[in-house]
């Protein structure tokens, strides 16, 4: 068992009664496969934090912002259980450096890897459930997410001010790869240009834009695609 774990469940804000539930949480699939035998992993609990998480930020953006649509929302909920932001909190909580893992992802920077420590931040957060339930998940969801969330509020209009991050952020939390923009022509003189940019993702295109500038272009097609992918019911 990693060493210092009462120190982690101090910083967590809770002591695991069951403390094999807690190893569960922090062993990575690595761990068992190497070994060729059947060790529990972190993997559906992994799945079960991830609901978890989703419906605790969920609540919680739609009682801080009652002024907000369900597209603006669903950006913000983006920015905070995306893979970048669960792997700043696992690095507040210490969590990397009491992971198990197998050799393999031990001596490739494992502890150091935003997927690994991501989805160890949700196991955790579904072993939490499962111990305590709700109410305490819950808590602790929101404490470890507070600066955030606090900084949200100072700047809801984060979306409309940079449409393209908002856009990465809103596909990132579905999937692995950020959207790819393409020029796809430029007319006008040669002081007074016209670009046209298509935003693509997974093969589909998003939405386009036209701007005086590649950046303009990109921008504008940026908000398209936020306007078909986020707000439309």
């Amino acid at each position: 068992m990693p060493t210092g774990l009462d120190d982690f469940q101090q910083r967590l804000g809770h002591s695991f009664a069951d403390q094999n539930l807690l190893r569960q949480a922090l062993t990575h699939a690595s761990f068992g496969h190497e070994k060729r035998q059947r060790t529990p992993d972190n993997q559906r609990l992994e799945f079960l934090g991830d609901a978890v998480l989703q419906l605790a930020v969920t609540e919680e953006l739609y009682r801080r912002f009652p002024e907000l649509p369900e597209g603006r929302l669903t950006v913000l909920r983006a920015q905070l259980v995306n893979r970048h932001h669960l792997q700043a909190v696992a690095q507040t909580i210490g969590l990397g450096e009491h992971l198990i893992l197998g050799r393999g992802e031990e001596n490739s920077q494992g502890r150091q890897r935003g997927s690994i420590l991501a989805d160890a931040v949700e196991a955790v957060l579904g072993a939490l459930y499962a111990e305590a339930g709700w109410v305490v998940a819950r808590t602790i969801i929101l404490r470890l997410l507070e600066p955030s969330l606090a900084a949200m509020t100072v700047e809801s209009d984060a979306v409309k001010a940079n449409p393209k991050g908002s856009l990465q952020e809103k596909l990132q939390a579905e999937g692995e790869l950020p959207p790819a923009y393409r020029c796809l022509s430029e007319t006008g003189p040669a002081h007074a240009r016209i670009y046209e940019v298509v935003v693509e993702w997974q093969g589909r295109e998003l939405g386009r834009g036209q701007g005086n500038s590649k950046k303009e272009a990109e921008t504008r097609a940026a908000e398209a695609a936020l306007n078909a992918v986020v707000e439309k019911p």
